[in-house]
């Protein structure tokens, strides 16, 4: 049994954007490297789903089913998924609610809502097929796609009916959930390919206290530049991901320790200066804010944040809060506060020489300014590919 290469797995996310607006009798264009491994009965193997809000939801297609038909990949299966196409994915991907996933971890909510909308048809096609424990199920998808593979694959191995193992390959996806179900996916998936581009804003999104899995272990750098660059979402423009994923073997890709956000940073005032406009900083800003909170003595309200269901705007309320108490208890913390409120003024490009101020309104203004620079990043990002 072995994963798939990152060329295969590339194109496999790219052909599954074909299901949008399949319609029956419709042909694909599936490059030769997956026809040699893979069939697809367009007729029964496009599942449709839906995204969008509460009160608008747009159903397409979403899921594209493969059977393996090479000595290698026989009893295998590949779920392929889309990423966002319309505007109704748009709305699904920017959401900041949470909700329960299925196997019962704090996940975000456009994304279970979308999943739950192909499930029971996926759960219906995982039946007929009987997988087996001698074949692979590999979830595909970038950027929405990669998001709902990755609920996919955690949902399949919490079901003891589902048998085989799992491979999850993902391009460019944002965070699905809090810790708990980013630490359990990590633990029950057989296998994690995360691919990012450096500059890429979307994997950036949602923001702490959403991780990505594999929580622990490597990802796969496909593109190292670190300032961030809307084109690098894209599957086919800018680096592209089909492009920078075009080897096959996963063993000539490049890959690093995946950015720990429970890593300890302290940010220095006078150092504010070299803050830039970078994915690396998105993740040493939200690595600070904790270290901070826990050597204030927040660590309680941390786990909480990490595990509970608040919405991302209630979060930055209670850590708000939370950071202009700690200004109050030393002259110390003030200096710590100082120095995190300095580098996220610079981040959100609003220069250097701010007046720094530690009332709670304060802080939860800078707090909402440099969250909304990586969101707006991350959407614009989203309209181009």
């Amino acid at each position: 049994m072995s994963a798939i290469s990152p060329s295969i797995a590339s194109k496999l996310a790219l052909l599954s954007y074909q299901s949008e607006q399949y319609k029956k009798g419709q042909e694909f264009t599936i490059s030769p490297e997956i026809r040699k491994h893979f069939d697809f009965n367009l007729t029964d193997g496009i599942i449709q789903g839906t995204s969008g809000g509460l009160f608008w939801r747009k159903q397409t297609g979403f899921v594209l089913l493969g059977k393996g038909k090479s000595q290698q990949y026989k009893n295998d299966h590949v779920i392929a998924i889309r990423g966002t196409a319309n505007k109704a994915d748009g709305v699904t991907d920017i959401s900041s609610h949470t909700t329960g996933s299925d196997s019962g971890s704090t996940v975000h909510i456009g994304f279970q809502r979308s999943f739950a909308s192909f499930k029971p048809e996926l759960a219906s096609y995982l039946r007929q097929v009987k997988t087996s424990g001698s074949g692979i199920i590999h979830c595909v998808g970038h950027s929405l796609g990669g998001a709902l593979a990755g609920l996919t694959a955690d949902w399949i191995k919490a079901r003891s009916e589902f048998k085989g193992k799992v491979y999850l390959y993902t391009f460019g996806a944002p965070r699905v959930g809090r810790n708990g179900f980013a630490t359990a996916t990590t633990g029950r998936v057989d296998k994690i390919f995360r691919c990012v581009h450096g500059a890429d804003p979307v994997p950036k999104v949602p923001i702490w206290p959403f991780y990505h899995a594999p929580i622990t272990g490597e990802e796969y750098l496909l593109e190292r530049t670190q300032d961030i660059r809307l084109s690098a979402h894209s599957m086919t423009s800018g680096p592209g991901y089909v492009n920078t994923a075009n080897h096959h073997s996963w063993d000539n890709i490049y890959d690093q320790t995946v950015p720990n956000l429970r890593k300890r940073v302290v940010l220095n005032y006078q150092n504010r200066l070299q803050t830039t406009w970078s994915a690396g900083w998105a993740d040493k800003i939200g690595a600070a804010i904790v270290t901070l909170l826990v050597d204030g003595g927040f660590a309680a309200t941390v786990g909480m944040l990490q595990t509970g269901g608040a919405i991302i705007g209630t979060v930055y309320d209670i850590m708000a809060k939370s950071v202009a108490s700690i200004a109050k208890m030393s002259a110390g913390l003030q200096e710590r506060v100082k120095g995190l409120l300095g580098c996220m003024l610079v981040y959100a490009g609003k220069g250097a020489n701010y007046a720094i101020k530690y009332t709670e309104q304060f802080i939860r203004w800078v707090f909402n300014i440099t969250i909304a620079r990586i969101y707006d990043a991350a959407r614009q990002a989203l309209k181009q590919q």
